[in-house]
């Protein structure tokens, strides 16, 4: 399997804490299917597919395109995956199944309730707002924008203890020691 950031999330704040700005990180998974997990904002086409022609694809080889949640900062770029199946847990992606070859997904509500997670490996998650920041797992804070705290709180914590490696809905990959794998349903 490999596993490529496409792009970085990003987020931009003002003094107060308000976000300005965001875009999530776009992430290619090559296995038995060619994925893409979260596509960016609208206006970061030319930066996907860039991206994707840095890791040797087209948006024309994306079988799937997993939406972690329907936020427009990670679906925004969805419409340049012409021949791809765009999934989420509306289309009925739910606990447990199977994208790939050792790609399958998690359920992470909190920050929405229809939020997903994509477990790689049984090591890597590409969390999108699940996980937005890797501050949030630092500070053990919940996403900013959560429709349930506890929730939000109980997906970070499940994250963070299944995953080595975690690709954030707003920032760069960061590992997690100790991080272990555990029984999924």
């Amino acid at each position: 399997m490999r596993i490529v950031l496409v792009k970085p999330g990003s987020l931009k704040r003002d003094e107060a804490g308000n976000i300005l700005y965001a875009s999530s990180s776009v992430t290619l998974i090559i296995s038995d299917r060619i994925l893409v997990v979260d596509t960016g904002s609208a206006d970061e086409k030319d930066i996907v597919f860039d991206g994707l022609r840095r890791a040797g694809a087209s948006p024309d080889d994306i079988e799937i395109v997993v939406n972690t949640h329907l936020h427009e900062d990670h679906t925004g770029c969805n419409g340049i995956f012409r021949s791809a199946d765009v999934l989420s847990y509306h289309t009925g992606l739910r606990e447990g199944c199977v994208l790939a070859r050792g790609v399958r997904v998690i359920e992470t509500p909190g920050h929405t309730l229809d939020s997903i997670s994509v477990l790689c490996s049984g090591e890597i998650v590409i969390a999108g707002d699940a996980l937005p920041t890797a501050d949030n797992h630092i500070k053990d804070l919940p996403p900013r924008l959560h429709v349930d705290r506890a929730l939000a709180m109980k997906s970070m914590h499940r994250i963070a203890g299944i995953a080595r490696i975690v690709i954030p809905g707003h920032g760069k990959p960061f590992s997690i020691p100790g991080g272990r794998d555990v029984e999924l349903a």
